[in-house]
């Protein structure tokens, strides 16, 4: 294997809800260009520094190891934290090249374009470029021929052309992981708002036989369920011949459908072939607005294909899409309820409308959108009427839209620092440093020492501030509320998932929480305000201890110990996400079982 000199790539996760949910940040992307350019396997930053590592420790993490190119992966949820980070490099390793690719990079990105944070920024396909824009020599003869903005132009390979991630030690399949996979590049689809289109505009698609060869060998690996990769799983000439060859294979798979080309026979196929879920974007009754939207079709054919694999026992998984263009606030209401009428409201996805870099729906509403991700369409609190409509579509399919967010309480994990005010507190202490961390705050007298308080929360948020960090209030007797409001206040949302945070009306990268030891010292009329405000969780040695009208009122409870039973326990209380616990593996058993 060649070695090139001194690079590294790097793919940044999402912020989940959950400080042990999956963040489902695997660096295909990156992965890829390295094993097409046969790179060593340590030039991918792996993806368990990747995902819990903080701004500081990442930064810390890649300046120890001198790289002199890195590389990232720029996606809706992680450019702005990408771009800070390239920034740190670049002060601290003086003539280091940094490089962008990914959705993010495209030519009216106008943000990403002005930050100087990359010396090159590819748009497209970069397996054919890879050795040259991820070796540091050849990037600088790139970058002097091109300026810092390369187009890779449109490509005609095949996938499978180059060596598979997987299969070449760049990523593991082993131990049951969800591997991504691709067998179709490219999408003949006019969907307005889809960014896919903008560089893979022609479907390429590997064959039924050689597709069920690269499937073969990655269960082999140790693959579990296998991820498509592909615009649409089911719009390819041999989709029965491939069908029939995965039903051999013995494995779980999912992918994402056109619902109108799912017949019943295709449909028994697809259940026969493996696929335990898949996803079909609906996205909107109202046919005009498809039209409008470059993706014409009949919905009651799609919603017909849906209700054809729920009948052979795959679950469709069914996207609505707020704010299309000619869409209503009642055309949206209107179409959870066509869900719910054929009994396919189980699994809703319901998104706000993007504008993203390199759309044809981002020319047509020009500058009429948030121009930081995620680009949505509306960014007022009404969101253009579609906020109540998205509350109705949760009432009408009978569950939250948003899984909550639960704080990080369990005990040992190197995130989470312990401030006691009482005793000499250091504000220029050595303050850890990860993806999810949490500063548990204790005082005999929390609002007289709010000045304080908020201080040691402004330092920990300047330190890591693309991170979540939970503000875990402890206090000893009951103080005013407006203390939450104090440690709310101080959230300044800087990205992605800090401003989709505040529009859906739920907690971004600052989370406050209440953690009470002794409930003796508080009224239940306080404790219940307290639950109205924010997150409230109660020290108890068993979730009986809890009475009804905390339940009712939202109030958690942590629970000591590890000999827990999940089944009993499930089946005791009110509600599972109202449970937490102080031992890490009991929190990492019961996330499992609410599917965190």
């Amino acid at each position: 294997m060649r070695e090139l000199n001194g690079s590294l790539i790097v793919q940044l996760p999402m912020n989940p809800s959950a400080p042990l949910e999956a963040t489902g940040n695997v660096p295909m992307a990156g992965a890829s260009l390295a094993a097409a350019a046969f790179l060593p396997h340590e030039t991918v930053i792996d993806q368990n520094t990747a995902d819990t590592a903080g701004d500081r420790s990442l930064a810390d993490i890649i300046v120890d190891r001198s790289p002199e190119l890195v590389a990232f992966t720029l996606y809706l949820w992680n450019a702005e934290r990408s771009t800070w980070l390239a920034k740190m490099l670049k002060k601290r390793l003086p003539g280091i090249i940094t490089v962008a690719g990914g959705p993010e990079v495209s030519g009216d990105n106008e943000w990403l374009i002005s930050s100087d944070a990359f010396d090159l920024m590819v748009s497209g396909e970069g397996e054919q470029l890879a050795s040259k824009i991820l070796d540091p020599s050849s990037a600088k003869n790139v970058i002097k021929e091109n300026g810092k903005f390369l187009e890779a132009g449109r490509m005609s390979f095949l996938p499978g052309t180059y060596p598979d991630p997987w299969l070449t030690g760049y990523l593991d399949p082993a131990g049951g992981a969800s591997v991504s996979v691709e067998t179709i590049r490219g999408c003949a689809g006019g969907c307005t708002y889809c960014s896919y289109r903008r560089n893979h505009p022609s479907p390429r698609i590997l064959n039924a036989e050689s597709s069920s060869e690269l499937l073969r060998k990655l269960i082999e690996a140790g693959a579990g369920e296998i991820v498509f990769l592909d615009p649409t799983f089911n719009n390819r000439g041999d989709l029965v011949e491939l069908l029939k060859r995965m039903s051999r294979l013995d494995s779980d798979f999912f992918g994402e459908m056109r619902g109108d080309l799912i017949s019943i026979g295709i449909a028994s196929l697809i259940a026969d072939a493996g696929f335990r879920n898949v996803e079909i974007g609906l996205q909107s009754a109202n046919r005009d607005t498809l039209i409008r939207s470059g993706r014409p079709g009949n919905p009651l054919k799609v919603l017909d294909g849906a209700l054809e694999l729920k009948k052979v026992g795959v679950t469709p998984v069914l996207d609505i899409m707020l704010g299309l263009p000619g869409d209503s606030p009642s055309d949206a209401v209107r179409t959870a309820l066509m869900i719910k009428d054929r009994d396919l409201h189980q699994h809703v996805q319901v998104f706000y409308l993007s504008m993203l870099p390199g759309t044809y729906i981002r020319r047509e509403f020009r500058n009429q959108y948030m121009p930081r991700p995620p680009y949505y369409r509306f960014s007022d609190e009404s969101m253009g009427g579609f906020a109540d409509a998205r509350e109705e579509i949760a009432d009408i399919v009978g569950y939250d839209l948003d899984l909550a967010g639960r704080p990080l309480l369990f005990e040992g994990w190197p995130g989470t620092e312990m401030i006691d005010l009482g005793v000499s507190p250091d504000l220029q202490r050595r303050m850890p440093s990860c993806r999810h961390g949490a500063i548990r705050i204790t005082s005999e007298d929390l609002w007289a020492e709010r000045s304080l308080l908020l201080k040691f929360v402004r330092t920990r948020l300047k330190a890591d501030p693309y991170c979540v960090l939970d503000v875990i209030l402890c206090p000893k007797k009951e103080l005013p509320l407006n203390l939450v409001d104090m440690v709310r206040n101080l959230d300044n949302p800087v990205d992605y998932s800090g401003r989709t945070g505040r529009i859906l009306g739920r907690q971004g990268n600052l989370r406050v929480c209440i953690l009470i030891d002794e409930a003796d010292g508080f009224s239940a009329d306080w404790i219940a305000a307290a639950a109205a405000s924010c997150t409230v969780v109660l020290d108890a040695d068993s979730p009986d201890e809890l009475i009804r009208e905390f339940w009712d009122a939202g109030v958690c409870v942590r629970l000591p110990g590890i000999n827990w039973d999940m089944n009993k326990l499930s089946s005791e209380v009110p509600s599972m996400h109202q449970v937490l616990f102080t031992n890490r593996q009991m929190e990492a058993n019961w996330s499992r079982a609410l599917d965190i």
